[in-house]
């Protein structure tokens, strides 16, 4: 029923925007429901529809905008110029569906409950899909991993229409006729489309001509398949700058594939002739360590920048300022209240104090308009397994480990190694290399505390595992997704 009562004022705000207005249904109970402005966005909505692109294991420093290498991102470059790009965003944890899930509740994983990626979320979460639901938007999503499987993830809640099409290609085809033809042509209802691509997660398989272009002379012996990443791993082998090169070069030809496949959704969006009026948000769930710590390549293990630093990127032609570059520290929990606030849309159902009874942990970036931004809180929390947590401020990254949990990771052999306590100075050591845990006592006792309050201020939810077949099961183990006691 909230969907019917939100064509009165579609009808009024499309209007607004040039679309063809609709007459009065007749109905008298149903005009009723149309006028309640409890169910509606508020005049401050700045766009009718939402198109969000999230990219799998996309570390942000690896596009060019951001320090990458030269020629990997060119339309996710300009993406970024033609709106705000948030250049210190952090996931809280290096799973997909834990991140996510955070990214789509603006709730923390100890919250959700959403752990690992062998869990799912409750049914009494309320998403970003099922907020815009209820006031008229038709929601959509295609996405690209299994891991975000509809039923046993439980991430489709509020979506009209879930798919996974894990061939990226047909994916992107099948968003494009959408663009073109559908979306936004109901001027009763705003649109809300998601997609998520897979690469660049591993297999790092190199995508040419992208590849030889990035790294044409390399002779070595090492290449980036499993079998090497495992072995380099777990015989902890060092590599020279050239041989790291060779396979950092695979990852980033697969970058540069999902740039195409933006450029193409993009151009869709701009000939449907509702760009103007179309939110477009950009993200990642999570990075890659790349060999940045213990000789590791992946994430699940990993609670560094390397895993967590996302890209993150809003943009509105006429309406987001152009070329912003902001340098705050903000997390994947403010993705949701920014987007609510920025379709003018209300955190809350209608007679509910907040988000299904549960606070949004994130805060509105304010993208349109830079003087009153609130750019989160100065913090950004990561997490891992339920055992070891992270603080980072814009100075220093601490990481509280007290059981001295090693996580399980690739291969089965291989444990990932965390100190108990661990400090590093961003300001010298940005790529948190350097433990100084014992020079600054002081430090750590102040962070300490700060991950103390913010784990005791955290409603505790409780992990729903979801009904895995044996399959399914193997190969999250193999991954390092499914935790255990060690």
């Amino acid at each position: 029923m909230w969907r019917l009562v939100l064509v009165l004022f579609a009808v009024l705000l499309a209007g607004a925007l040039g679309a063809c207005g609709e007459a009065a249904s007749g109905n008298p109970q149903e005009d009723q429901d149309r006028a309640d402005p409890a169910a509606r966005p508020g005049p401050e909505a700045r766009a009718r529809n939402l198109l969000l692109i999230t990219v799998d294991t996309l570390r942000a420093d690896h596009l060019g905008y951001a320090g990458g290498r030269a020629a990997v991102s060119p339309r996710i470059d300009e993406l970024a110029a033609e709106g705000a790009s948030f250049d210190q965003c952090h996931a809280p944890m290096g799973m997909t569906l834990p991140s996510v899930t955070t990214l789509m509740t603006s709730r923390y994983p100890d919250e959700t409950g959403v752990r690992r990626n062998s869990q799912k979320v409750a049914p009494d979460e309320v998403t970003l899909a099922e907020r815009l639901a209820d006031v008229g938007f038709r929601t959509r999503a295609m996405v690209a991993t299994s891991v975000l499987q509809p039923h046993a993830s439980n991430i489709e809640q509020g979506f009209d229409d879930y798919r996974v099409i894990e061939q990226e290609g047909w994916m992107t085809d099948h968003a494009i006729q959408i663009l073109k033809h559908d979306f936004g042509k109901d001027p009763a209802r705003g649109d809300f489309l998601w997609m998520h691509y897979m690469d660049p997660h591993q297999p790092y398989e190199a995508v040419e001509p992208f590849a030889s272009a990035f790294d044409p002379d390399y002779a070595g012996p090492w290449d980036a398949t499993e079998e090497s990443l495992q072995r380099i791993f777990v015989e902890k082998i060092d590599l020279d700058a050239d041989d790291l090169d060779h396979i950092k070069a695979a990852y980033d030809s697969q970058i540069r594939r999902i740039d195409l496949y933006v450029r193409w959704l993009l151009m869709a969006l701009a000939s449907s002739g509702h760009e103007q009026e179309t939110l477009v948000v950009f993200t990642a769930d999570h990075g890659e360590d790349l060999y940045d710590h213990n000789h590791f390549f992946y994430h699940g293990s990993s609670l560094y920048r390397s895993v967590t630093h996302v890209p993150l990127l809003f943009r509105q032609p006429g309406t987001i300022p152009t070329g912003q570059r902001v340098t705050d520290l903000v997390e994947l929990v403010d993705v949701m209240p920014t987007i609510l606030t920025h379709l003018g849309v209300s955190a809350a159902p209608p007679g509910v104090s907040d988000s299904g009874g549960r606070p949004l942990r994130g805060h509105d970036l304010a993208p349109t308009d830079p003087e009153r931004r609130r750019a989160g809180r100065g913090l950004a929390f990561a997490q891992l397994a339920g055992r070891v947590y992270g603080v980072r401020t814009p100075d220093w990254f601490y990481v509280s480990n007290p059981s001295g949990f090693m996580p399980k990771s690739i291969p089965v052999e291989g444990r990932y190694t965390i100190e108990r306590r661990e400090l590093y100075d961003l300001r010298t050591d940005p790529r948190e290399q350097v433990n100084i845990v014992e020079e600054h006592a002081d430090v750590v006792q102040q962070l300490e505390r700060v991950l103390t309050d913010w784990k005791g201020s955290l409603d505790q939810g409780a992990s729903q595992d979801q009904d895995l077949d044996a399959e399914t099961l193997r190969m999250l183990e193999q991954l390092g997704y499914v935790e255990d006691d060690h």
